[in-house]
């Protein structure tokens, strides 16, 4: 199962590459709601054994944050960005690859991949994950070209000292 999206972002590849490792992937609401629908099932879990529940989802969030150790992701490849994540159960393994392709003179075509395979406890459950995943990747996609197009607004400090 793969799904692809994209969005066009004013910066060049270096710049968005950059603001794929800045970003803070959960400046918007919805980003940080479905970032907390994700723990409703250890939530729930911990509930029904009584055990404490999970720590509350953070704020704000960068890809390297992401990435910190006790994280179920794993960093694969850096340049496209290819994360992993086993699922749970074990039987499943989703691979996300973020990738700034160049796209005209000082554009980038900033390209969201999932790729998931897995058992048939992951197939009966992926149907009900990925259109909030998808949503979750869309609110990512959008932070990063955001924050892309703000760092190529602002004029690099040795540009700023050369007009003075």
């Amino acid at each position: 199962m793969e799904t692809v999206q994209h969005v066009l972002v004013r910066a060049t590849p270096q710049a968005t590459t950059g603001a794929v490792w800045s970003a803070d992937l959960l400046s918007t609401p919805l980003a940080r709601a479905l970032s907390a629908m994700a723990l409703w099932p250890d939530r729930l879990r911990a509930w029904a054994r009584r055990a404490p529940a999970p720590p509350r989802t953070a704020r704000s969030a960068t890809l390297r944050d992401l990435l910190a150790p006790g994280s179920p992701w794993r960093l694969l490849a850096e340049h496209p960005v290819v994360l992993g994540l086993r699922w749970p159960a074990g039987d499943a393994e989703v691979r996300w690859t973020i990738d700034a392709q160049p796209f005209g003179a000082g554009h980038t075509l900033l390209v969201s991949r999932t790729e998931a395979r897995g058992g048939r406890r992951f197939a009966l459950a992926w149907p009900l994950i990925a259109p909030f995943a998808a949503l979750l990747r869309g609110q990512v996609l959008r932070a990063v070209k955001a924050e892309a197009e703000r760092a190529q607004a602002r004029p690099s400090r040795s540009a700023a000292l050369r007009e003075s």
